[in-house]
């Protein structure tokens, strides 16, 4: 979204111009987006269609949960790396597949 001209817009209802469909958008944008390119309004962003690739991968156990555990930072902050590294191997092995394929 690049503005939002909404107050602009609002003027301009209140001056007489009907409201798309009978119903006051709340926001009114102007917007970079597929297909129409610059658009004005509460209109479609229709993206185009892409291909998804996912993977579940095994839960992530930890030693110890609860409030205790929340209040130890520096093992809140060893989960936190766990889950990115463990998550970012499952990436790089899923986009070796993908590649493959």
């Amino acid at each position: 979204m690049l503005a939002d001209c909404y107050e602009f817009i609002r003027r301009l209802h209140d001056l007489g111009l009907p409201w798309l469909f009978d119903t006051d958008p709340t926001i009114f944008p102007i917007y970079l987006g597929l297909p129409w390119g610059l658009s004005l309004g509460p209109l479609p962003n229709f993206p185009l269609p892409s291909q998804i690739h996912t993977q579940i991968c095994p839960p992530i156990h930890f030693e110890r949960y609860g409030k205790e555990a929340a209040k130890d930072k520096a093992y809140v902050q060893d989960c936190f790396d766990c889950v990115v590294s463990t998550m970012q191997l499952a990436l790089d092995q899923l986009t070796l597949k993908v590649n493959r394929s």
